[in-house]
């Protein structure tokens, strides 16, 4: 996946589950994205630091936290990140309702929250969507 640029869009993806972030990482890069992995918070806070990330979106997947704490935690991340104040941040949720499966809600601002449904298929409408400028 590429920029209007031309260059390849960079996912920052933070997620404690192990065997999540394997399938997540996977499925993105064969979407086409380059994916920065962080492990959580406090990982992620460090390579953004560190590295001067600059990526075009912050997917986060936080393993027992309520979507409102994980939104909490994904604005932190984005706040110590040379972030352009236009990067989207999607929170995976990891409980609801059926009525939510396969959608996602703009809850203000670059920030969303996605429910999978059936498939990453659903997700990647959604990257590729907040993605392209």
């Amino acid at each position: 996946m590429t920029t209007e640029q031309g260059k390849q869009t960079t996912i920052f993806l933070v997620e404690e589950d192990d065997e999540t972030r394997v399938v997540l990482k996977q499925s993105l890069a064969g979407y086409g994205y380059r994916v920065s992995v962080a492990l959580d918070e406090e990982d992620a806070i460090e390579r953004i630091s560190n590295e001067r990330m600059n990526a075009d979106l912050v997917l986060i997947n936080l393993v027992g936290k309520s979507v409102e704490d994980t939104l909490v935690i994904g604005r932190r991340i984005c706040g110590h990140g040379k972030f352009d104040g236009h990067t989207p941040l999607v929170v995976m949720a990891e409980k609801y309702g059926k009525d939510l499966e396969g959608t996602d809600v703009n809850v203000g601002g670059n920030d969303w929250i996605f429910y999978l449904g059936e498939d990453l298929d659903q997700l990647q409408n959604l990257l590729r969507r907040l993605t392209a400028r």
